[in-house]
């Protein structure tokens, strides 16, 4: 017995939160699936079983829908590193956590993070800004992190929290093109590892670690990274 499909415009009416959260799981379906430009209103709809109009009722265009589905990946990114952060004791810790659940993240969702990495690059300067502001909210967890640390008297008084941030999400930014490329789960927690200890060995109070072993850290990361 074959199931029949229902057509669109005969499906039971849903809440207004409902339907918008059924159309932004199918868009983000089909934005991995067939990237942003090559992806169709036509498309979204049929997969949700909807006409094109239903779907222009709750998102203006294509591209309000896809800053919707980033937006969704970025809040659910923030609110599992904010409530982990929030459960750790330790700068030190937490650090680890941050790094760890990033990586995490990207493996995850890599081939989400493709579709960012290629649309918030391109020549949209309304997404790029979007796109910029959803990280920089998100980022700001290593920011607070290294504040505490600095105020608990864990981290040196003289490192700048923008600076770490910008170094903690950097790195990992430039070993996501290795994550899209398809690194291996086990060598990006290694690489999480190495890259924990290294920054932390930088700005911790009174540090007792030696420049050679910063130095050997370094090389190591560096090797870790080229492989």
């Amino acid at each position: 017995m074959v199931t029949k499909t229902k057509k669109p415009g005969t499906r039971t009416r849903l809440s207004r939160e409902h339907r918008e959260k059924e159309i932004i799981t199918a868009a983000r379906i089909v934005f991995i699936h067939r990237g942003y430009e090559n992806a169709t209103i036509a498309e979204i709809a049929d997969s949700v079983g909807v006409v094109e109009g239903t779907v222009l009722h709750y998102f203006k265009s294509k591209r309000a829908l896809m800053v919707k589905v980033i937006e969704e990946f970025y809040q659910d990114i923030t609110d599992t590193m904010e409530s982990g952060v929030s459960a750790i004791s330790g700068a030190q810790n937490k650090l680890r956590y941050i790094i760890h659940t990033h990586m995490s993240f990207l493996h995850n969702n890599s081939d989400l993070c493709t579709v960012i990495l290629n649309e918030s690059r391109g020549s949209q300067t309304e997404l790029l800004d979007k796109v910029h502001n959803f990280n920089r909210r998100y980022s700001n967890v290593v920011i607070n992190v290294v504040r505490e640390g600095k105020q608990a008297g864990e981290i040196a008084e003289s490192a700048s929290p923008t600076l770490i941030r910008n170094v903690v999400f950097g790195a990992i930014e430039h070993y996501l093109w290795d994550i899209v490329a398809g690194t291996k789960r086990e060598e990006a927690e290694v690489i999480a590892d190495q890259l924990t200890h290294l920054i932390f060995n930088g700005i911790v109070s009174n540090t007792e670690s030696s420049r050679n072993e910063i130095n050997y850290l370094i090389t190591k990361l560096n090797k870790l990274i080229d492989e």
